[in-house]
């Protein structure tokens, strides 16, 4: 178990919120009405923005590991 400071891990955290609140808001997309199926509500999500949101909660874990995984 190691030592880390606490205001270094209060910023790791605060970085892994951000970009999980950042892949959410991309994952609720925007709404929109679906023509095949009698205008049924549905969302547009973009798959681009999902792959660099997901990428960069994977950057934010990744970081964590680094910095708090050394014991």
């Amino acid at each position: 178990m190691g030592n880390h400071s606490k205001r270094e891990v209060e910023r790791l955290l605060q970085r892994l919120q951000e970009r999980h609140e950042a892949l959410t808001k991309v994952m609720r997309g925007r709404d929109a009405t679906m023509l095949t199926d009698r205008e049924a509500p549905g969302l547009v999500v973009s798959a681009e923005d999902i792959r660099f949101a997901v990428d960069d909660v994977a950057t934010a874990l990744k970081e964590i590991k680094a910095r708090l995984g050394k014991g």
